[in-house]
């Protein structure tokens, strides 16, 4: 009887720890999105001066010579980063998997003119 109280109270308490850093994930990755929201006004600044672009993995990349807020573009793939590996993580894909897929969704929203990388590695402007 011991035992089997035991062997409940140990799943009990896997299960609570398991579940907290589920909502300690997800906390993280809202605090994270809240991050990304904020620093959009300036990410759509540069790519629409051609300092940045899109590349195939789903980050960003500097393309011209001109390397502004090299701070905000860390950053955002920093953040970008650890929401592919949450999102990898509930979709048994991987990160990079993950990533290309944003890619590729990126691809169809870039505005006209905005630097692209193609699934060769080669970039283009939209």
């Amino acid at each position: 009887m011991k035992i089997k109280m035991c062997v409940s109270f140990l799943i009990v308490m896997l299960i609570g720890i398991g579940l907290t850093g589920a909502l300690s994930r997800a906390d993280d990755i809202s605090g994270v999105k809240v991050q990304m929201e904020k620093r959009l006004p300036l990410i759509v600044e540069l790519k629409s001066k051609g300092i940045v672009g899109e590349d195939r993995m789903g980050y960003l990349q500097f393309v011209g010579g001109k390397r502004e807020k090299e701070d905000v573009v860390q950053a955002e793939n920093q953040d970008r980063r650890k929401v592919y590996e949450a999102i990898s993580q509930k979709e048994g894909a991987t990160t990079e998997q993950v990533g290309q897929r944003r890619a590729l969704q990126i691809v169809t929203k870039a505005k006209k003119g905005e630097w692209l990388q193609d699934q060769n590695g080669k970039w283009y402007q939209k």
